[in-house]
């Protein structure tokens, strides 16, 4: 259980972090929501499954990478 109590800490702080450097209007931020749902989705793998969940932080992941690509054509 510390396990995931870490990892569940280290997706929030990044979670946190994402959002604020989008809102910030920084690409890095959705760099960091890549990384912090690909965490959530382990802590549903190292604690009980919650597929609803994975299936949500995947699909996060995914939108996260289209809102990198179209900030990077903007610019």
């Amino acid at each position: 259980m510390i396990l995931l109590n870490v990892v569940s800490f280290c997706a929030f702080l990044l979670s946190i972090s994402g959002n604020f450097l989008v809102n910030c209007q920084r690409k890095s931020g959705f760099v960091l929501w890549i990384v912090s749902n690909a965490l959530w989705v382990a802590v549903n793998f190292i604690g009980p499954t919650n597929w609803s969940q994975v299936a949500l932080f995947v699909i996060y992941a995914l939108l996260n990478v289209h809102g990198y690509i179209r900030w990077s054509r903007k610019q």
